[in-house]
């Protein structure tokens, strides 16, 4: 990083180009950043406390772990797949036609509140699930009404985690690129991320590039700072399955109703797109050779990326697991951390950085599928930890003395102690790996070429041609490929663990 902060180097660069607020450009896509962030966390997160109190309400609600299930699906769809699925709901010929209004502030905001109201939901839900038992009984017992259970039972519980999944899909919004990418609509709604792709894509200009790029990560660490002041970061459920929780029956007729109304929100899309494709270009997408080129190009770096970013995961791990059992905990800790400050680094600033230092002495574009891969396996580095590093652990403390007198490393380690039992989050760090790298637009877009095209840019490249139809098509296409890569990860790596 340090090619990139020494700004005296780049061509054309002047002194007086710091002075980045004396431009009225750079000033509005600041805020307009700052503000979709904030609006969009705030009609993700306020819904979804009363959606995750419903289900935490309603035990027996019917569907309930389909629901639950369809909750985790916007983990792993990619970026520009839902954002297909929000054009053929809202767009001009959608079931809910927005028509020009779609594109803007209004289509950022329903994609945005799309992925990231599941996602609190499956944050908040815990918290609810968490209040003991008696608890619920204490107040039956003294009949507390609904008013009166919220407010001493409930809201005492879930305001202490309440901030932090605010600032995590804050931060997540902040850094969203593929969405505003297609649905910004214009200059009015352009973000950092995508001011940044512009500069080098369109304007040549690697010196605002590097200025926007070191504003989005200041604005990155700043949002991560508060996040370690006020609240530890929330533990992401990264899975699709729905978990078996316990939850208290109040059955209410509200209840009920914001249940269905957040479930034909995050499902409608969904259904849409699979329609709309099903019933328009989907046969003559699936005979258009340059079209599964693209698929095979996709599915090379969704795998290329798990397989470093799992394999980097495990040896970091390795390594932070032996200073813990050596009583390093510190040092163990910060092991750890290096992998998981990629999430406060976005994709786009890294691909900023590697663009600029690397210009001048290689053809990027030449080389984009080693880089796409290296930066997607980075940023799939954190949910690595997240997933195996528990286990990982647990494992290192039940058998390293045993292996040890019986003389067993390596190798031989690997084969009869580490992989019998920690195949089942291996496969399923490789899966979310690979789904997120598959589904990229930020960083193929950077370094891409009609030569290099994925799928995702693919779509990308058929919207801006107005191909709407195809684009459609395409994007149920990558959906399919996505899951199914996902589920033959976590099934065949993982599937026979708890044998």
């Amino acid at each position: 990083m340090g090619g990139l902060l020494n700004l005296g180097r780049l061509p054309g660069f002047e002194p007086q180009d710091l002075q980045f607020w004396q431009s009225t450009y750079i000033r509005r896509v600041v805020f307009f950043s700052l503000w979709q962030a904030l609006l969009s966390a705030l009609f993700s997160v306020i819904p979804a406390i009363l959606v995750a109190r419903a289900f935490a309400l309603n035990g027996n609600f019917p569907f309930r772990s389909l629901l639950l299930r369809l909750f985790g699906l916007p983990l792993v769809v990619p970026s520009v797949v839902a954002v297909m699925g929000i054009v053929s709901v809202y767009g001009s010929n959608g079931w809910i036609p927005l028509g020009r209004s779609l594109y803007g502030l209004n289509g950022i905001l329903l994609a945005h509140v799309f992925f990231n109201l599941p996602l609190a939901v499956r944050l908040l839900l815990p918290l609810w699930q968490g209040i003991p038992r008696h608890h619920w009984e204490l107040a039956e017992q003294m009949g507390f009404s609904g008013w009166h259970r919220w407010r001493y039972l409930e809201w005492p519980t879930i305001r202490e985690g309440l901030p932090g999944v605010l600032l995590l899909v804050f931060m997540l919004c902040l850094t969203s690129f593929a969405v505003v990418l297609t649905l910004g609509g214009g200059p009015k709604s352009t973000t950092l991320e995508v001011a940044i792709y512009q500069s080098l894509r369109f304007d040549f200009d690697p010196v605002q590039a590097v200025i926007l790029a070191l504003l989005q990560l200041s604005l990155c660490v700043l949002v991560a700072v508060v996040i370690l002041k006020l609240q530890k970061l929330p533990e992401v459920e990264i899975s699709i399955s729905s978990p078996v929780n316990k939850s208290w029956n109040y059955r209410t007729p509200l209840n009920h109703v914001v249940i269905l109304a957040a479930g034909i929100y995050v499902g409608l899309p969904l259904a849409s797109l699979v329609m709309d494709a099903l019933s328009g270009s989907l046969g003559q997408v699936l005979t258009n050779g340059y079209i599964w080129q693209s698929a095979g190009k996709t599915l090379m770096l969704g795998l290329g990326a798990a397989v470093l970013s799992v394999t980097a995961g495990w040896f970091l791990l390795c390594g932070s697991s032996q200073m813990a059992n050596r009583g390093q905990l510190r040092r163990a800790r910060l092991v750890e951390i290096s992998g998981s400050i990629i999430y406060v680094v976005p994709p786009l600033v890294i691909g900023t950085g590697i663009f600029v230092l690397l210009s001048d002495y290689i053809d990027v574009f030449a080389w984009a599928y080693a880089i796409v891969i290296i930066i997607n396996a980075m940023m799939g580095l954190p949910f690595v930890i997240r997933t195996l590093g528990p286990a990982m652990r647990q494992n290192q403390m039940r058998y390293q003395y045993l292996c040890h007198s019986l003389t067993l490393g390596g190798w031989n380690r690997f084969r009869f102690v580490d992989w019998p039992l920690l195949r089942r989050p291996i496969g399923l760090s490789a899966a979310l790996v690979a789904a997120l790298a598959m589904g990229d637009l930020g960083v193929i877009a950077l370094f891409g070429t009609p030569d290099t095209a994925t799928l995702p840019l693919l779509i990308y490249q058929q919207l801006g041609a107005y191909l709407i139809p195809q684009a459609t098509a395409t994007a149920l296409l990558l959906l399919g490929l996505c899951l199914l890569v996902f589920w033959v990860l976590e099934r065949y790596i993982g599937g026979k663990a708890d044998a």
